[in-house]
């Protein structure tokens, strides 16, 4: 069940990032591309603050997604409330303790990063599997023309 509500998530994150970039500066650079990739990896540790901005956007989506988001929302609240209870059990340890829990947030920092390839990965499956405009477009004159066709006959 949560697969698929990361799954609907990302296809409406695909589908406000492209509502985004058509109505947006047609001529981004690579450079622009490559800083929004920057924000979206930052995610995970921003501030609800910045969900406010895309209120307009959240509106016209679908309750599974806002469902959705919201469970994300809520677990990103839980990793952060993890971090910060362990930054505090760092500053309340000996050494030899930090340096455990040195050790474990390296470790967490190394499953994040495995998790957010994979999610990148997922991410070119999704677009790769989502049809182009053209074909949309052509799948939408041959709907119109099969209609036509046997409204004619």
């Amino acid at each position: 069940m949560m697969k698929i509500k990361m799954i609907i998530v990302t296809m409406a994150a695909l589908a406000v990032a492209g509502i985004a970039t058509a109505e947006g500066d047609k001529g981004a650079s690579a450079s622009a591309v490559k800083d929004q990739l920057k924000v979206k990896d930052q995610l995970q540790t921003c501030t609800p603050a910045l969900e406010k901005d895309q209120t307009r956007l959240k509106e016209c989506l679908p309750e599974e997604v806002k469902e959705a988001v919201k469970d994300m929302t809520q677990a990103r609240e839980k990793y952060q409330e993890q971090l910060k209870d362990k930054q505090k059990e760092l500053a309340a340890c000996v050494d030899e303790e930090r340096e455990v829990l040195r050790a474990q947030l390296r470790d967490q920092i190394k499953d994040q990063t495995r998790d957010r390839v994979q999610l990148r990965e997922r991410l070119q499956e999704m677009r790769e599997a989502l049809p182009t405009h053209s074909e949309v477009m052509e799948q939408a004159k041959e709907q119109v023309q099969e209609r036509t066709r046997r409204g004619g006959e």
